[in-house]
C-alpha cells in the first residue's frame, strides 16, 4: 500500500495529520493530549480491541448509501 503520513506541530501546540497515497484526508488536533489519544486508539484498533463503531461500516455499505 502506498502511504505518506505527514505529521506537523504548528503555532499554540495544534498538531496537522496529513495522509497522502491509498488513504488520503487531514486531521487537526487542538493540542497534544488529544492527538495522543487519537494515535492510542488507533493502535488499539490495530491491536483488535476496539471494534470499528457501526456507524462507519453503515457509512461504506454500499446498499445503505442508495
Amino acid at each position: 500500500m502506498d502511504l505518506q503520513i505527514d505529521i506537523y506541530e504548528c503555532g499554540s501546540n495544534h498538531i496537522h495529520v496529513i495522509l497522502q497515497g491509498q488513504a488520503e484526508g487531514m486531521a487537526a488536533f487542538g493540542n497534544f493530549e488529544i492527538f495522543a489519544k487519537f494515535t492510542q486508539a488507533c493502535q488499539e484498533f490495530i491491536n483488535g480491541q476496539t471494534p470499528i463503531p457501526q456507524a462507519f461500516l453503515d457509512a461504506f455499505n454500499r446498499e445503505g448509501n442508495k
